[in-house]
């Protein structure tokens, strides 16, 4: 005869217990997961708005400029070239500074984002770094230009068998002052010696062309959140500081005026 199996009152009221134990510890892994994985979400949607906004600002800008271009109104660069003012990218560094300043101003405005200070909170922080991030990477590859600079050679002194450290100092050709402050570069030691050889009856003889490429390499620094005393490196913008380098490719001696390449009438190119 068939032995029957009945659960006892006691292995019901076990089954039930464990089952009501089991069933909350199960659905709230899932809500963690859920929550957290909206959190991720909302944060894409704000990095993509603040991304849309600058794209935006950026359109009506270039409309602006395109519709001033067609109607035979001056642009911003081109008023300030018919007022005689040397465009930033063809004066000095300092000036190409200034020229990336701001366009950081421009599209952090155009960002939405707050401008992080000491007691910006972790979650705004990480939106705003994303942000300088794409800004930084974008910026390096825009800003990178050739250049032909007026310049006075101060001096130099010779830091290897080919090569002369000296120190340059931007010039203003049409008004014979200086512009901006003096910078230093590595450049070979003939190019330095053809620039600064005197001639009878020259009068600019340490006038010189610089030409080569300027390239910005805007960098991260967490703990700038503004200029400071010093200003070194040039400050740009929250957490972000300017160092560059200069592909040297040319010194031509006795420059009189701001000369142009064949390819770039206004003195730079991309």
């Amino acid at each position: 005869m068939p032995i029957q199996c009945r659960p006892t009152p006691f292995v019901l009221v076990a089954i039930l217990a464990l089952a009501a134990l089991s069933t909350p510890s199960q659905a709230q892994a899932p809500e963690t997961t859920l929550a957290r994985e909206n959190e991720r979400l909302a944060a894409q949607v704000r990095d993509l708005e603040a991304t849309l906004k600058s794209a935006l600002a950026r359109i009506a800008e270039l409309e602006t400029s395109l519709a001033n271009a067609v109607s035979g109104q001056p642009t911003a660069a081109s008023a300030a070239t018919a007022a005689g003012t040397i465009e930033a990218s063809n004066v000095s560094p300092a000036g190409l500074a200034m020229a990336i300043q701001a366009d950081f101003k421009v599209d952090f405005e155009a960002s939405g984002l707050p401008d992080p200070t000491n007691a910006t909170n972790a979650d705004e922080r990480i939106r705003y770094t994303r942000w300088l991030d794409k800004w930084v990477a974008a910026s390096n590859r825009q800003f990178r230009e050739r250049v032909s600079w007026p310049v006075m050679v101060m001096g130099g002194k010779v830091v290897s068998t080919n090569n002369t450290l000296v120190t340059f100092q931007p010039w203003d050709v049409e008004k014979s002052i200086p512009v901006g402050g003096s910078f230093e570069l590595a450049i070979p030691t003939r190019a330095f010696a053809r620039a600064t050889r005197v001639r009878d009856g020259a009068t600019d003889d340490h006038i010189a062309l610089l030409g080569g490429i300027f390239i910005p390499e805007i960098r991260f620094n967490s703990e700038r959140l503004e200029v400071g005393p010093f200003n070194n490196p040039p400050f740009i913008g929250s957490m972000a500081e300017l160092v560059w380098r200069f592909d040297f490719q040319s010194l031509a001696p006795e420059a009189t005026t701001a000369k142009a390449s064949p390819n770039d009438p206004s003195g730079t190119e991309p």
